[in-house]
């Protein structure tokens, strides 16, 4: 009995001592992992048909590899042989539609932002890349600043769907440690890690605004732009876009002053159907005072009170010239699944299409959102 009590004992200390020495470690330390490899699988790269044939040519290969495997432990060597044939045959076929999925990485490719994708960092990041960017890329981040036709190398246009296909910890990666040997100097002895993830989320926001003006009435069932989480007050009430679309999608609609007072009529008749649906409604006006653009007492209870660097983040999501009002249906995820304006052919979207169209999008499956990072 002694004997074992002196084990347990020993087994007690050493457990503590090993969760000791993991608390010191990644991810103890809340450091995000660094990733290894030169390069990493992006299968969201692939279309739908070279998916399918992945995964059919794994479920092969992996069923080749058992058979292998118990081939060998009954002794049938030569089954062993065709079954490990198989595995190969179906890696090399397999790679080859893969291919395209194939992206180079860095150690914080799969870093998670410090700084939540909001209005908040968003504007924050504005100011931070009006500071350090703009000489090389350009107020309008199109590669076109005053520096940049005495560079090597041409700046990227930060407005093109290009950014989105590189993760949010390889553009962290860029912006900490430069590219093109040089011609983009490395900001990690300018900038700390959240205000890095600030200009990242200004990044975003605004290639998303421009990806946003392409799309048009008909429903975008892929890949869309995300708008950022922002907080607006309603009748006293705080709330963030993110907590109203976990009951569903939204309509986000954006004026600028004068209010379109008829379009927020006839929404606000048709609320109730509308909230039937599942479809809630946020009017935000930009740029001007509550009563110039038609908030406070007497106006729809959708249409609220953001501060000004909500407004600011909002109106990368509009453009000027198509009319006062743009609205938005917004999937689960923020993203945009279309968009009409004063000026779109056919005008803004009767009640009854909006409700149509919110059954729709809620039926889009939407990815989970990633944890919270800890790159401090």
């Amino acid at each position: 009995m002694q004997g074992n009590a002196r084990i347990e004992t020993a087994l007690g200390f050493g457990v503590v001592a090993i969760v000791g020495v993991l608390g010191t470690l990644r991810p103890g330390l809340h450091t995000e992992p660094a990733w290894p490899f030169p390069v990493r699988l992006d299968i969201g790269e692939l279309a739908l048909g070279p998916r399918i044939l992945v995964a059919i040519l794994a479920v092969a290969a992996l069923v080749c590899a058992i058979a292998a495997v118990a081939a060998t432990a009954a002794g049938r060597y030569r089954r062993t042989a065709v079954f490990a044939a198989g595995v190969v045959i179906g890696l090399a076929i397999g790679w080859l539609p893969l291919r395209p999925a194939i992206e180079r990485a860095y150690p914080t490719s799969y870093y998670a932002p410090t700084q939540p994708y909001a209005a908040a960092s968003v504007d924050r990041g504005a100011a931070l890349y009006a500071e350090n960017c703009t000489l090389c890329h350009g107020a309008t981040g199109r590669g076109n600043g005053p520096a940049a036709a005495g560079l090597p190398i041409r700046p990227a246009d930060l407005t093109e769907a290009h950014l989105f296909a590189h993760s949010p910890g390889d553009l962290f990666w860029w912006v900490s440690h430069g590219m093109d040997e040089g011609v983009m100097p490395d900001f990690a002895g300018i900038l700390n890690p959240d205000q890095r993830w600030d200009v990242i989320n200004f990044l975003r926001a605004r290639a998303a605004g421009v990806l946003t003006g392409q799309i048009g009435p008909e429903l975008a069932t892929g890949a869309a732009p995300e708008v950022p989480d922002f907080a607006f007050e309603a009748g006293r009430t705080q709330r963030t876009l993110r907590q109203t679309l976990e009951n569903g999608p939204v309509l986000l609609v954006l004026f600028t002053a004068p209010a379109p007072v008829e379009r927020l009529r006839q929404l606000a008749a048709a609320q109730s159907s509308l909230d039937a649906a599942g479809l809630r409604v946020i009017a935000v006006g930009l740029g001007a005072s509550s009563e110039e653009t038609g908030e406070g007492a007497g106006s729809p209870r959708f249409v609220v009170t953001v501060s000004s660097e909500v407004s600011a983040a909002l109106a990368l999501f509009r453009v000027p010239d198509e009319g006062a009002d743009t609205e938005l249906m917004l999937d689960r995820s923020g993203a945009v699944r279309a968009r009409w304006t004063s000026k779109t052919p056919g005008g803004l979207a009767p009640p009854a299409v909006l409700i149509a169209d919110a059954k729709r999008v809620d039926r889009i499956t939407v990815a989970a959102p990633s944890h919270a990072g800890h790159t401090r």
